[in-house]
């Protein structure tokens, strides 16, 4: 079974109707065009590239709250745990980390044989490096456009893995 994640941006309304357990209403019921972001299988790798922790959240480090960050916002088991809810407040330290990430810095921090050591997902043993770059990278991009916009319109970011 696949891990994806996603990511929503939320004004304070949609907020707490996802707080309050409308969850899968909100989060798989509608067509929600660029405020609803699947990268796929690549947030762990995206995680690993940019803290390089494989699964421990540096609490003192904006890109730590990035994929595995946020606080649970109810008990509601969205595929793999809660959804977690990143505040306006880091959504827009996030955003500011993310800018300075440009393809050589992601590139510097590719270690494919280290996130294969480390069984970082989605990862196997015949993975062709330039391909799986790309396809970090990619998904990666549209993290950096998704955190910008949510922190230019001042929303939370919901994310979870179904």
């Amino acid at each position: 079974m696949s891990m994806i994640g996603y990511y929503l941006r939320a004004d304070e309304d949609t907020t707490q109707k996802i707080a309050a357990g409308e969850g899968n209403e909100l989060l798989f019921g509608q067509d929600d065009g660029d405020r609803l972001l699947c990268i796929d299988k690549a947030w762990h790798a995206i995680h690993y590239i940019v803290t390089g922790s494989v699964w421990e959240v540096p609490e003192d480090e904006p890109l730590g709250q990035l994929v595995l960050g946020g606080v649970p916002m109810n008990e509601e088991d969205m595929g793999y745990g809660p959804a977690r809810l990143i505040s306006v407040e880091t959504v827009s330290q996030i955003s500011e980390a993310l800018d300075k990430w440009d393809e050589a810095a992601f590139r510097d921090n590719f270690h494919m044989q280290d996130m294969a050591d480390n069984e970082i997902y989605p990862i196997v043993d015949d993975e062709d490096e330039s391909l799986f770059f790309e396809y970090i990278w990619e998904n990666f991009k549209e993290l950096q456009k998704f955190f910008k916009a949510a922190s230019q319109d001042k929303e939370n970011v919901i994310t979870f893995l179904a």
